[in-house]
Parts: structure tokens; C-alpha cells; sequence
């Protein structure tokens, strides 16, 4: 019995405005080869210019990641040629990463929560970007200079579903921090997948780089694939060769690509145009304050708070805004396990139902965490009932208004008292004196339609317990 192990490079995109080490924009879908200077075309007797920004996302995100910063980093050249890299060298962190020797935890599929050990966190420039047409290949070089963060595991994972859910955390964790999109399918974020199996207690086994995995899902697929396709090659006494290997969406295999190459194949030296960084108190403490509740932690403590299901925790803490919004919508409509149950009903019952008719994201709705707040208020009051409230709801994404004011506005407050509903039971009891009749000889059945007439008439405001208590008193 083999046991899978594997380790991770995961890239993200900075959300910088301009590259790493040049002034041009760094904007996703712009016309190809428009984003593009001297510097990062790598023209002759060009300088580099370090963003300072991009320098402040990567301590921060090895900060979060519990790393030890770095004292003193330093900028690498990586040596390599490829038509995707017009100076024939990436500018890379090789020797003084900005952390190192970190932790992250995650929640595991099977409900444990793990944690990976991260070998560093460097800071680097993306590659252009290839694209092959037939017999040529074109190159768009918008995205070369990217700022480009990449954080290397350690070989802790032991399964396709444990990568995928580390994955998914990580790309919470940088969407949390708002250094990145962690958009796999516009490449924001991308992973390269180091696969190998071994048997029990012995050694780590011969590695194999899987490229070409733009998502989670596939990267699951691939790390499965991999574990079988090598230990079908041990027990026929075959050699795992050290290679990089492509996933093939299409046929759901790896294909092998090129051997493996070493870090002396790439001749790093340190970048000679680039000084070194060394961060003061002024900065350290700077990232500091830009630290935020990370999404497990969070995830964690409002299950505790609100005595939450983990459909419901997992929901609330999917992005920043929501989890933020769900705060606010509890804070300022009550607190307690109630409020914090109701509130994760609505949003992820009618509220998701509405943004899903209207074609709109929560953050660009016309539904506040204020306006969610008041809407359970009013319910929790009794001055409405649950169908009342879902109509407010639906008024509220068609005309942007404050609950208070539809629920006045359009007349929709419950019947709540017997002097209020007793003369339109009496009203429905002369239009329908038969009915009346055939229920008090015993026909019980015929009491739902008399219960639908009251509510007809009092166009849904009555609540319907009242209606149905005063109606067996009457009858």
C-alpha cells in the first residue's frame, strides 16, 4: 500500500496597479501588447524599479502564512530562455525570501483541521503569455512583469481531496488578506503540483511536477491520477522518472512534457540592479495593521458564537464581504444564536434566490446588512409573518428602499390582534354560510378553504396562527 505525498507552488497575482518592476499597468483582458515598456520587454541598459506595494503584499501574506521574516531579502536572476520571457531571465527571490518556515492550517474534507508547513515565500516577476495558433505561436507580453507571489508547501499533503480543500483555503486566505483575486481560470492564481508515493516509513519517493492545472477540481484529478499511474510503474518494477508532467483536461491524464530541471540549471545569482530590503519597525508595523481575521479562525469563532451549523459557518465565511456583512447584520438586528441562525437563513435561502433572479452580487445589490437586520426586526416583532417578510425582500431588490418604508408604503402590516381580524371572519362566514355549516357536521376538511378566504381577503396580512385559533373559536 502506497501512501501519496505532495507539495505545492502556488502563484498568485498581486493586486498591484502596475507591475513589479516597471510603472506599466498590470490589468487583466487589456488588447494584447499595450501594458508594455522597455523594462519589461527587457530592452538593453534598462533599470529596474521595485514596487513597493507588491514588496508590502508578500510580507503581509508571509506574515499571515506564521512565517519568519525575512531580515534581509534579496532579488535573484533566474536564467532561462523561453519566448514567454523577453530578457531571457526571470528576477526572482532565490537565497532571501521574505519568509520562511511557516504554518497555515486548513479544514480538512474529512472535518479535521490540518496544517501544511511552508517552505518560503518569494517574491517574483510573471512570464508573458503563449498563444499557439495553428503552426505559429504568438506572444502577449501584457502579463510579463506581473507581480507575482509564490509560496512553496511543503510535502505534507497525502491526497487529491486534501489538496483540493488546501487550495480552496489558501485562495480564501489572499481574497481575506485583498492581495489577490486567487482567479484560477484568469490565472490569478495557479499551482504547480509535485506528486510522488512511497510505502511506510520509507524514504520520500521520485517527484513529478504536474503544470496546466487552472483548477482546484483538476489539481484533485491530477494528484489521483498521478498516485495510480506511479505505483502501477513500481509494481512493474519500473523507475519513477524525476520529470514535468502536463494534465490533459480532455482525457483526464498526465502527459509527460520534459525532465525535470534542477535549481542548478537555472545559474541564480543575485539580481545586480536590485538593492537590498531591509524592512524597519515603520513597516513591520505597518503590515501588522493590515493583518486581518483570517478565514478559519473566523469561520471558528462564529460557529461558537452563533451556535451555527457547518453549512452555515462554511457559507458565512465563503469572502471577507459576506462574513463582514454578516457580522453587521447580526450586531444591528441583535445578538444571539437566534440572530446569528436567522440571519444565515436568509442569506443563504431567499437572499442567494434573489441575487440569483436578479442577475446581481451581494456587494452590488440594493440589500444592505443594515436593511437584512431590519427586515428580521420586524419579523421578530410580530408586526409581519414569514410571507410578508419574503416579499419584502423581493421589494426591496425592486426599488431600493428601506424596509420600514415599503412595509408603509404598500400597507403589509400583519393582523395581529383579534379586534383587527374578528369582523373579516365574520365577513367571510356570511359569504360562505354552506361551508360554515358542512365543517361544524363534521367536514374538517373544508377548514383550509375558509382559512384561504380570510387570507384573500386581508391580501396575506394576517398572521396565520391568529387566523387559524380564532377560526376554531368562531366555528
Amino acid at each position: 500500500m502506497y501512501q501519496t505525498v505532495v507539495g505545492l507552488e502556488v502563484h498568485i497575482h498581486l493586486n498591484t496597479k502596475t507591475k513589479a518592476f516597471c510603472g506599466c499597468r498590470a490589468e487583466f483582458g487589456d488588447e494584447p501588447n499595450t501594458n508594455v515598456c522597455p523594462v519589461c520587454l527587457g530592452y538593453p541598459g534598462v533599470l529596474p524599479v521595485l514596487n513597493q506595494e507588491a514588496l508590502v503584499q508578500a510580507y503581509l501574506v508571509a506574515k499571515a502564512l506564521r512565517c519568519e521574516l525575512s531580515p534581509r531579502t534579496l532579488f535573484d536572476r533566474k536564467n532561462y530562455f523561453y519566448p514567454d520571457m523577453p530578457k531571457n531571465y526571470q528576477i526572482t527571490q532565490f537565497h532571501d525570501p521574505v519568509g520562511r518556515n511557516g504554518s497555515v492550517d486548513f479544514l480538512s474534507p474529512d472535518g479535521t483541521v490540518k496544517t501544511v508547513r511552508i517552505h518560503d515565500v518569494h517574491l517574483e516577476e510573471d512570464a508573458g503569455k503563449m498563444i499557439h495558433a495553428g503552426d505559429m505561436s504568438l506572444c502577449d507580453y501584457n502579463r510579463a512583469g506581473y507581480s507575482l507571489l509564490e509560496v512553496v508547501t511543503e510535502p505534507d499533503l497525502t491526497s487529491g481531496e486534501d489538496t483540493e480543500a488546501f487550495l480552496q483555503s489558501f485562495q480564501r486566505l489572499v481574497r481575506y488578506l485583498g492581495v489577490s483575486d486567487g482567479n484560477m481560470e484568469e490565472g490569478s492564481m495557479k499551482c504547480d503540483t509535485n506528486v510522488s508515493i512511497r510505502k511506510a516509513g520509507e524514504p520520500l519517493g521520485t517527484k513529478v511536477e504536474v503544470k496546466n492545472l487552472n483548477s482546484t477540481r483538476f489539481i484533485k484529478k491530477a494528484v489521483e491520477f498521478e498516485t495510480k499511474r506511479q505505483a502501477t510503474a513500481l509494481d512493474g518494477n519500473r523507475t519513477i522518472v524525476q520529470e514535468t508532467r502536463l494534465w490533459n483536461e480532455n482525457r483526464d491524464v498526465t502527459e509527460s512534457m520534459r525532465t525535470k530541471e534542477g535549481s542548478l540549471d537555472y545559474r541564480y545569482f543575485p539580481e545586480p540592479d536590485l538593492p537590498p530590503f531591509v524592512p524597519d519597525k515603520a513597516f513591520l508595523q505597518a503590515i501588522d495593521g493590515r493583518l486581518v481575521e483570517l478565514p478559519l479562525a473566523r469561520r471558528t469563532r462564529l460557529l461558537t458564537a452563533f451556535q451555527l451549523s457547518k453549512e452555515q459557518a462554511d457559507f458565512v465565511t465563503e469572502s471577507r464581504f459576506l462574513a463582514d456583512f454578516f457580522e453587521t447584520a447580526t450586531g444591528t438586528g441583535g445578538t444571539g444564536p437566534a440572530a446569528g441562525q436567522a440571519i444565515a437563513n436568509w442569506l443563504m435561502g431567499d437572499v442567494q434566490k434573489e441575487l440569483n433572479h436578479f442577475g446581481l452580487t451581494l456587494e452590488a445589490s440594493p440589500l444592505t446588512a443594515t436593511r437584512l437586520a431590519q427586515l428580521q426586526a420586524l419579523l421578530d416583532s410580530g408586526r409581519i409573518h414569514i410571507k410578508i417578510a419574503k416579499q419584502l425582500l423581493v421589494a426591496i431588490f425592486e426599488e431600493d428602499k428601506d424596509p420600514e418604508r415599503l412595509l408603509k408604503e404598500k400597507g403589509w402590516e400583519a393582523i395581529t390582534t383579534e379586534e383587527q381580524l374578528s369582523p373579516i371572519l365574520d365577513q367571510v362566514f356570511a359569504q360562505h354560510p354552506a361551508v360554515v355549516e358542512a365543517i361544524r357536521a363534521g367536514d374538517v376538511r373544508q377548514k383550509g378553504y375558509l382559512v384561504g378566504q380570510v387570507m384573500q381577503a386581508t391580501g396575506g396580512r394576517a398572521t396565520p396562527g391568529l387566523v387559524n385559533s380564532l377560526l376554531a373559536k368562531k366555528l
